[in-house]
């Protein structure tokens, strides 16, 4: 479980460069834009610089996520403990049938307390802990972005379009909303607006996953582990072997004798039969088990 957060936390921090790209996205102003090949002339690149310098100054991660990202997480990890196991089961392709009794209906944030009383308290911490680490990690990246940023300006507008945009941030209103552009991204309204769509999300998710399914039935299924490279056929050990370029003459198929080549072929094929089968018991298993549980009560 604290992976889990621990994980939505890294994501969401990471995901803060999103705003900045998206920048770039469906701007296709300028007849005389600059393909990513070509060498940028140096005076479109001095306005774009201008134009990132209004718009993402440095400190610019810091101002967005120092104490404002707290209070995000607080609120993110408030509603996600809320949704119930069911719902969660669902957003994974889980049937509630397949569900003990009983459990559908608990939220993430009660299972949590049983398996950790201290849960809320911990997770508290931890979220404060991870991103003040998250913000020092995201200042060391901002010279990055704002070069990147630069560049697709420089490549995405004429110095004319760059200059205009310069004289308007200039002046007292777009020196306010250059100031505030990249905040509005962190703003508790938009949060909430984000944290309102994820109920809707997790119940397309199934759907989404049965499509997903639907889509990929023509390809055979994945390999169990061990099934691969550790039991491969004669072909795919000569084509690891080439690869690896180091492998010694012994290890090379080409110099085994016929049978032996052969009855390689044979338990590799078995061995892909034999997992297949496994996980068929398995499943069959535990089913029938469940069967008989739910009758005997």
């Amino acid at each position: 479980m604290k992976n889990f957060f621990a994980i939505t936390v890294s994501s969401i921090a990471l995901a803060l460069s999103a705003p900045a790209a998206a920048q770039d996205a469906g701007s296709t102003s300028g007849e005389s834009a600059e393909t990513e090949a070509t060498p940028l002339a140096p005076a479109r690149l001095e306005a774009a610089k201008s134009t990132v310098d209004y718009l993402f100054p440095l400190g610019t991660y810091e101002r967005m996520m120092r104490g404002t990202m707290d209070q995000m997480m607080d609120s993110m990890l408030t509603g996600m403990s809320g949704m119930s196991m069911g719902d969660l089961a669902g957003a994974g392709g889980i049937s509630r049938d397949d569900i003990p009794e009983g459990e559908g209906e608990k939220t993430l944030g009660d299972i949590s307390r049983e398996a950790d009383p201290h849960f809320e308290e911990r997770m508290k911490i931890s979220t404060k802990v991870m991103m003040n680490e998250m913000v020092d990690l995201m200042v060391t990246m901002e010279p990055a972005v704002r070069e990147a940023l630069t560049k697709i300006y420089a490549r995405k507008f004429t110095v004319g379009q760059l200059m205009e945009m310069n004289s308007f941030f200039a002046t007292d209103t777009g020196s306010a909303f250059a100031r505030d552009y990249m905040m509005v991204f962190v703003d508790p309204e938009m949060m909430q607006s984000m944290m309102s769509m994820i109920p809707e999300m997790m119940q397309a998710m199934p759907e989404i996953m049965k499509k997903v399914e639907e889509a990929t039935a023509h390809l055979p299924p994945v390999k169990m582990p061990g099934a691969g490279d550790a039991f491969g056929s004669v072909e795919e050990v000569v084509e690891n072997a080439e690869n690896s370029g180091d492998a010694t003459d012994w290890e090379d198929p080409n110099n085994w004798s016929t049978e032996d080549r052969e009855l390689v072929n044979k338990l590799s094929t078995d061995s892909d039969t034999a997992f297949e089968k496994y996980y068929e018991a398995l499943e069959k298993a535990q089913s029938n088990a469940k069967a008989t549980m739910a009758n005997d009560k």
